[in-house]
């Protein structure tokens, strides 16, 4: 390379550089460990988990147990209303992840008089028929649920130093156990169980502001169910994360309008702006324009144009930003590759 062939490259680079360059946070998606096949898009929830073990007892019956025990509790609970959480906080939280339409009928609770009757699954017939009914591909049923709440109220009477000398813990540890049957399948279910716990501890000098201050034994075991519920529904479902990406002003006014659509994530009409000036003579600005219909078509979520893209703005103009985001793409694909094996 000639010293003016070089000249020319690092005033390149050092134009590109000095550009206006935004940064924007932005949502993605994460795929979860255990991701559905795309032909299932809708589900019915189903609670089969329930039985004679379980009871809705009152804040007062269950507030009432706790203090015979002294405050000092170990015992496993099977509470029906907290089953009831789990089951609709799973629904919501699957359906707000926008990767399923979910169905809870009516009557999603489904006795049984065994509880070890959740080694035996619903038939292929059974399964067809409730998908057949509700429009479904597929049907996400609890099969058990139970939890353990062990608390512990204390007195430290011989640390005179100690402001507060009463100290209290709640620690519930719950585990729901669910199968998720396919309209049409032959195979076995999959079967998830989820497993987890959630702590709580206070200090005081007193006992009875003590208590008042620590969660009611029913809040806590609404808390599992809301906890369980969650974590069931990410095992399949994608989550959400924020990150960091980049977009280009180019200076041009008619060109930059793009910037009010992009804050108000509507990526269609920045995009319109953008491709109308992407075949523009200056390699520089065109190199900008492709770098942002690169983003534009990453938020759409189309990351082969997204690539391709990037591509065109690293052959126009070269920069260590398009270099960057063109790694950053090829690894999200090749990573997306990867999570596309279908579990079920």
């Amino acid at each position: 390379m000639t010293s003016k062939h070089l000249f020319l490259l690092v005033v390149g680079i050092l134009l590109f550089g000095c550009s206006s360059l935004r940064d924007i946070a932005v949502e993605t998606s994460v795929a979860p460990e255990y991701p559905i096949a795309d032909d299932v898009q809708s589900l019915v929830l189903l609670n089969r988990s329930m039985n004679a073990e379980f009871s809705n007892l009152s804040i007062d019956s269950l507030e009432h147990l706790l203090v015979s025990k002294n405050l000092n509790l170990d015992s496993v609970y099977r509470d029906s209303l907290a089953a009831d959480t789990l089951i609709h906080v799973t629904a919501h939280s699957l359906f707000d992840s926008g990767r399923f339409d979910v169905v809870v009928p009516q009557e999603y609770a489904v006795y049984r008089n065994n509880f070890k009757d959740v080694d035996a699954p619903l038939s292929h017939k059974a399964v067809d028929e409730i998908c057949e009914i509700y429009k479904a591909d597929a049907i996400l049923v609890l099969e058990g649920f139970a939890e353990r709440l062990v608390t512990r109220y204390s007195y430290s009477a011989f640390e005179i130093s100690l402001s507060d000398p009463y100290t209290a813990s709640s620690d519930l540890s719950h585990k729901s156990d669910w199968r998720l049957y396919r309209k049409g399948q032959t195979k076995p279910p999959l079967r998830f169980s989820v497993n987890d716990s959630i702590y709580w501890k206070q200090s005081s000098s007193n006992l009875n502001d003590l208590y008042i201050r620590m969660p009611k034994t029913k809040e806590v075991l609404i808390s599992g169910g809301v906890d369980a519920g969650l974590k069931m529904a990410g095992l399949i479902s994608p989550n959400w994360s924020t990150s960091n990406r980049h977009y280009y002003l180019t200076g041009n006014t008619e060109i930059d309008k793009a910037e009010l659509y992009v804050k108000e994530n509507k990526w269609d009409l920045a995009e319109a702006i953008w491709i109308k000036s992407s075949t523009i003579p200056s390699k520089n600005i065109r190199s900008k324009i492709e770098y942002n219909l690169a983003l534009a078509a990453e938020m759409k979520g189309d990351l082969d144009g997204a690539l391709e893209w990037a591509l065109k703005s690293y052959k126009s103009a070269y920069s260590p930003k398009v270099d960057e985001y063109y790694k950053l793409l090829t690894n999200l694909k090749r990573k997306r590759k990867n999570e596309s094996k279908e579990h079920f």
